[in-house]
């Protein structure tokens, strides 16, 4: 059975690959809104009367938030290995769309703090995850450019949160930018769940084909050897045949 074949039967939606940046790209546009959208509101929760934040409470809760997102890039790592790239993604996706969407219902700034916490857990999830798949489904030689595509989903997300934030909050509120940023995973996690492949390297190793630790080794280095060398030659031949030879 050719290598191809023996990769069809593994991942039956590698067939989807053409869908792995966009809804990386996506997921990735979500996050730059998230994560920026506390900043934009600001302002209106020092002068939220009812909540009575002061600077200092207000760059608490910031921090908090970030060492959720800290926390969730370090948990997300062991997290995919156990469970997968796929399922991870979406995982973190919908929590902190969830908990993003909790954000505008929050009734006093210290829930709003632990549940900025906890949706920045799923938020620092989402870029290792969405970097791992973009580049391992890049065409060869295209990893670097795959990859810079990619990032500017965060960009896009940060400029439209500052742009709607001049728009809705003077006359929806702060609250509604939150809904605002929950809303587009109500349309982005049915298509994932339709359309987003698994790391065939991830199923590869589920079914014992080959172990995790070389696993790790060959995805770090794939991209890299098939820079410099082009398909058909020596370099890539010898690196083929390296491949074949982890598989039991």
């Amino acid at each position: 059975m050719s290598t191809d074949s023996s990769t069809s039967l593994i991942n039956a939606r590698e067939r989807y690959a053409g869908w792995v940046l966009p809804l990386c790209w996506a997921a990735v546009a979500l996050e730059g809104f998230d994560l920026v959208v506390l900043g934009v509101v600001l302002p209106s929760l020092l002068r939220f009367p009812a909540w009575g934040l002061t600077p200092n409470t207000a760059s608490l809760i910031s921090v908090v938030g970030l060492l959720g997102v800290m926390a969730g890039a370090l948990a997300v790592g062991p997290l995919t290995d156990v469970i997968g790239r796929r399922r991870t993604m979406l995982i973190t996706v919908v929590a902190f769309s969830v908990l993003t969407l909790l954000c505008a219902v929050a009734p006093n700034p210290w829930v709003f703090g632990v549940l900025r916490f906890l949706a920045g857990l799923g938020l620092g999830g989402v870029l290792p995850v969405a970097l791992a798949l973009v580049n391992e489904y890049a065409k060869s030689g295209r990893s670097g450019s795959t990859t810079t595509t990619m990032m500017t989903g965060y960009h896009v997300g940060a400029v439209l949160t500052a742009l709607l934030g001049i728009l809705v909050i003077p006359s929806l509120g702060w609250r509604s930018m939150f809904v605002i940023g929950a809303l587009p995973a109500l349309v982005l996690v049915p298509v994932m769940l339709r359309y987003l492949p698994e790391s065939t390297w991830y199923l590869r190793a589920k079914a014992g084909e080959i172990s995790p630790v070389l696993q790790r080794a060959l995805g770090k280095y794939r991209h890299t050897i098939e820079q410099v060398a082009p398909r058909g030659s020596r370099m890539s031949r010898r690196w083929s045949g390296v491949t074949a030879r982890s598989v039991r």
